[in-house]
């Protein structure tokens, strides 16, 4: 009769806590049940007057609620005899830490006392939760207020980027009772800010500092790039964590130090630093590439020695890693070997064959996904667009459940890349329409659109817009708007925009020189470039390519030349696209000879635009032997293309080989090429005043 009274009175997962606890504890509790007597048969397990067991009962509340058992832990407050201000506050703390505000909140509102303790829980429960004015107003009336209440509530205005007033909570902070937690609040709160000298400021003033005031201005100063700066404050640590050594280590990767962030590592082992998996997602990350492959191999084996291989997290890094260096059966392998995966691995496994142009491969995948987020999606919109199925990425959009403005990035880029650009602009708009704020990559793709129709007033209207929304600052817009002004043909506001630039980088010097080659103003690209090697810029491709193209409308066949051969001495190996635009400067100066045995010298397959280029220059100096050898090949490779045929036939026509001019245009004929009428895709004029009515009015909305 006892242990069915026991049963009744206690929860399950409490009577198999009391068990674990002790074998004689149940056996202690069911002796002090009272006799079977009706009168006494509801009568409490415990002494509700001393309450001799509220402390088990308490552990057991907070134990269920970090698990994430609200309705256990509920059961157990339900079932409790006595109840103190200690089984009150677990229970809110509960509620709060499992995201159940209102609850937390009404469990506050029930209790007939507090404590301190309680009035933390519920400050930081509204600060947690990003609701800061709830958090203060209760902050306000608090009768008294520890050390925990301070912190709590600069850490509720700091999250919430208020950072004024967290100060002014931080200075009204009794100064003796000032610890670590409260500035550690405030100085994270002004690095995430961007703030780093504020966060000195107040780093320099601590009278006490712990690991973490240490390691968040390491990792402060590395992130603002004063990497000599984070090093002083690393070695001067009077002791290090893992979190300090990986924040030093991503500190010197990520600014380039590659050598110093694995000799760092190196040394963490020496010293017996138990390496985390975020340490190791760090250094893998960082050899995500062809060039340190082979050390991130030696890297993962190194953390399935020391038995991280279940770790979900790490398993998503070296699946990522060996996507990105274009690995993919070792990534597949290391997806296929994972006991547990999330969301994140199959994701990086379908970036890496997006990566790769291996639609197929991701759509499998993406097929056999147990579930989905918006990444998922995305990265199939960003592949079927990068193969130019630009209607296959819509019907994938469009059966999307749930749309960010990441994935509306990637279908309005999409059109854009594709020439799309009218496509492009009516999708801008229907997403305007449904409520997002466009964003710099956005607008980026805006303006190429933009450029792309040569719409120069929209553009402009656009740039009125972009100023408005405070985001002309943005590097993306920078250099979208150099391209625009300069492909719609107004290379001064162009050069206007990019000189008002007052921190210009590679993007935007890359798009000033290739604003200068398309209006043939080659001494200004040049100059440029020189300016740039001398500011300690390093060249691209596409600093290259802009530099060959302002060659070629020149004629300046020696600089080209020089710029060619110059390219693998800044770490840059020349693309199909380089050696297109070389054959085009050789080409238009009458180096036909020249020009073949550079097509022949290409280390892949010649593509249509090289033997186009040749074709091009075989016509201008109407040299028919390498004009038939420039068509055969763009023959065989676009037998579609119109424009080869008739260069070919028109150059038979003009030097009187009537048979061979018939042949050509049989040969064409079976081909079933036909002669693409000329066309407006749009006329700017016209189109211009319908996209403004359109587009403006709605970006000036948001």
């Amino acid at each position: 009769m006892s242990s069915i009274m026991l049963r009744k009175l206690i929860p399950y997962s409490l009577q198999k806590n009391l068990c674990a606890a002790s074998p004689h504890l149940l056996l202690r509790y069911s002796s002090a049940l009272p006799s079977p007597s009706p009168k006494r048969r509801e009568a409490t397990i415990f002494n509700a007057k001393t309450g001799s067991h509220a402390v088990f009962y308490n552990s057991q509340i907070t134990k269920n609620g970090r698990n994430g058992n609200l309705q256990e832990a509920q059961s157990i407050f339900d079932h409790m005899p006595f109840r103190d201000v200690v089984s009150w506050t677990a229970l809110l703390t509960a509620y709060a830490e499992n995201g159940d505000v209102s609850k937390a909140r009404q469990v506050f509102d029930q209790m007939p006392k507090r404590n301190t303790a309680s009035w933390n829980a519920m400050i930081s429960a509204y600060a947690r939760a990003l609701k800061v004015s709830e958090a203060y107003e209760l902050f306000s009336k608090m009768p008294t207020r520890n050390v925990v209440s301070y912190g709590a509530m600069i850490m509720g205005f700091a999250k919430n980027g208020m950072l004024e007033e967290a100060e002014e909570v931080y200075q009204e902070m009794p100064q003796m009772g000032r610890d670590p937690v409260a500035s550690n609040a405030l100085i994270c709160g002004y690095l995430k800010a961007g703030k780093l000298d504020k966060a000195v400021q107040v780093f320099n003033r601590m009278g006490m500092r712990d690991v973490v005031s240490w390691s968040s201005m390491v990792d402060g100063y590395c992130k603002n790039g004063r990497i000599s700066d984070a090093r002083d404050v690393f070695d001067a640590m009077p002791e290090r964590n893992v979190v300090s050594w990986t924040a030093m280590v991503r500190g010197y990767l990520k600014a380039g130090f590659w050598e110093e962030g694995f000799r760092l590592f190196v040394q963490m082992r020496r010293d017996a630093v138990r390496i985390s998996s975020t340490t190791f997602s760090v250094m893998l990350d960082a050899c995500a590439d062809k060039d340190r492959i082979r050390e991130g191999v030696q890297i993962h084996g190194l953390a399935l020695t020391m038995g991280l291989e279940c770790d979900v997290f790490l398993g998503n890094s070296v699946i990522s890693m060996y996507s990105r260096a274009g690995w993919m059966t070792a990534a597949r392998r290391s997806f296929d070997c994972m006991k547990e995966k999330d969301v994140v691995s199959w994701n990086s496994l379908i970036n890496g064959y997006v990566q790769l142009d291996a639609i197929e491969e991701a759509y499998a995948l993406f097929e056999l996904m147990p579930e989905r987020d918006v990444v998922s999606w995305t990265s199939l919109v960003v592949g079927f667009s990068n193969r130019g199925w630009t209607k296959e990425s819509v019907r994938i959009f469009e059966q999307m459940p749930k749309k960010d403005g990441i994935a509306w990035t990637a279908i309005i880029s999409g059109f854009v890349s594709n020439r799309e650009h009218e496509s492009a602009l009516r999708w801008f708009g229907r997403m305007v329409e449904e409520g997002f704020r466009p964003n710099p990559v956005m607008l980026s793709s805006v303006l190429s659109a933009l450029a792309g129709l040569a719409i120069l007033d929209l553009g402009m209207q656009v740039h009125a817009c972009i100023i408005k929304m405070d985001f002309e600052v943005d590097v993306a817009i920078q250099s979208s708007l150099v391209s625009m002004y300069a492909k719609c043909g107004d290379v001064r506001d162009a050069y206007r925009i990019f000189s008002s630039v007052h921190e210009r980088n590679l993007v935007t010097v890359n798009s000033m020189i290739t604003a200068f080659a398309q209006h043939g103003l080659a001494e200004e690209a040049l100059k440029l470039f020189a300016e740039m090697l001398k500011n300690g810029y390093k060249p691209t491709q596409v600093t290259f390519l802009g530099l060959l193209s302002a060659c070629a409308h020149a004629g300046l066949v020696e600089e080209g030349y020089k710029y060619f051969k110059s390219m693998r001495s800044y770490g840059v190996e020349p693309g199909p696209d380089h050696y297109t635009c070389m054959v085009d400067i050789l080409g238009r100066a009458g180096l036909l000879k020249d020009a073949m045995e550079l097509i022949n010298s290409m280390p892949c397959k010649p593509h249509a635009a090289a033997w186009g280029a040749l074709l091009n220059a075989s016509r201008i100096h109407f040299n028919l032997e390498f004009a038939e050898l420039a068509a055969q090949q763009l023959f065989d490779l676009e037998p579609n293309n119109a424009t080869a045929y008739a260069v070919l036939s028109s150059m038979y026509s003009l030097a009187g080989l009537k048979e061979d001019e018939e042949k050509v245009r049989m040969l064409k004929q079976s081909n079933g090429v036909r002669k693409i009428p000329g066309y407006s895709r749009i006329i700017p004029d016209q189109n211009a005043n319908q996209w403004s009515r359109v587009l403006i009015p709605r970006m000036q909305l948001r």
